[in-house]
């Protein structure tokens, strides 16, 4: 069943703000604890406050209007990408093909040469389940276009000075989910809101989310992601981002991973598919009497 008017209102009254908005945030956050999360706590009581002021990373704290902080989560801004060909590997397959159509081509190439040549098409040709001359049209094709990325990656390796570039095959924009810790201390508050879902995955979907939809109006942005530091045998974390906030490890797409999240798991969504997860999470928020309990 859907989320109701009421829940709505009490969810709509929980303040979402910058840390450095309001000066009481910095005496609040004292009172803040999570025995899972200590060092990111503690990395909340030390850096939080300079971080969010300098703008590196953006600090929230989501508390009740009675002060009761309940969560802080951080944002920044990220990219993640398609790899780049292996150019080893393109650069080999290139070579032999070109052999082929060198040996096919040109008249004065040794006898042995030739047939070395028409052995491989013809090895290609039975493995694909294609016709000789289309073997051939595919081995003529890819080896022009082998030839070109070849000579673009070259290029760009003389044009450019900075030998820090990665490059890649393509980006994809987003944001960064840095932080995620709910209070410790704030479980009787939020009880008392009358809220029977979990605090975390319910501010998730009601006071985050948003932010990255705001995020998509100003800048392009395709992506959410982060790293789950999760080092139980159980992958506890790792199904908690999956299963209530529809994270998925996505091992086709790669992202810079810094020394501080070595260990963690990478993990990311489309905001397309995000925006239909937060419209089914509020369509099913209460459950319905005859729908069982897992």
């Amino acid at each position: 069943m859907r989320i109701t008017t009421e829940q709505e209102a009490v969810l709509d009254e929980l303040i979402c703000e910058r840390l450095n908005d309001n000066p009481e945030n910095s005496v609040l956050i004292q009172n803040f604890e999570n025995e899972k999360g200590v060092l990111i706590v503690n990395y909340l009581k030390q850096y939080g406050l300079r971080e969010d002021s300098e703008g590196n990373t953006a600090f929230y704290i989501v508390k009740t209007k009675n002060k009761d902080i309940l969560m802080f989560f951080s944002l920044k801004c990220g990219e993640l990408f398609d790899t780049l060909f292996d150019e080893e590997e393109i650069t080999e397959s290139y070579e032999e093909y070109l052999l082929i159509v060198q040996a096919l081509k040109n008249a004065d190439i040794d006898g042995a040469a030739q047939e070395k040549a028409i052995n491989k098409l013809k090895a290609m040709s039975k493995a694909q389940g294609m016709p000789l001359h289309k073997v051939l049209n595919y081995v003529l094709k890819e080896t022009r276009t082998k030839a070109k990325k070849l000579k673009m990656l070259n290029n760009d390796k003389k044009t450019e000075r900075n030998e820090n570039i990665s490059r890649v095959s393509k980006t994809y924009p987003g944001v960064e989910l840095v932080h995620f810790c709910t209070n410790e201390n704030a479980k009787a508050a939020w009880s008392s809101l009358g809220i029977k879902r979990p605090m975390g995955e319910v501010i998730f979907w009601k006071k985050i989310v948003p932010k990255f939809f705001e995020v998509q109006k100003i800048v392009g942005c395709e992506y959410a992601f982060l790293f789950a530091a999760d080092l139980s045998e159980d992958r506890t974390l790792i199904n908690y981002y999956n299963v209530s906030l529809k994270f998925v490890m996505e091992v086709e797409m790669g992202t810079n991973k810094p020394f501080y999240d070595f260990a963690c798991a990478f993990m990311c969504q489309k905001l397309s598919s995000l925006r239909e997860n937060e419209k089914e999470y509020f369509d099913n928020f209460n459950i319905d009497s005859e729908d069982e309990v897992v």
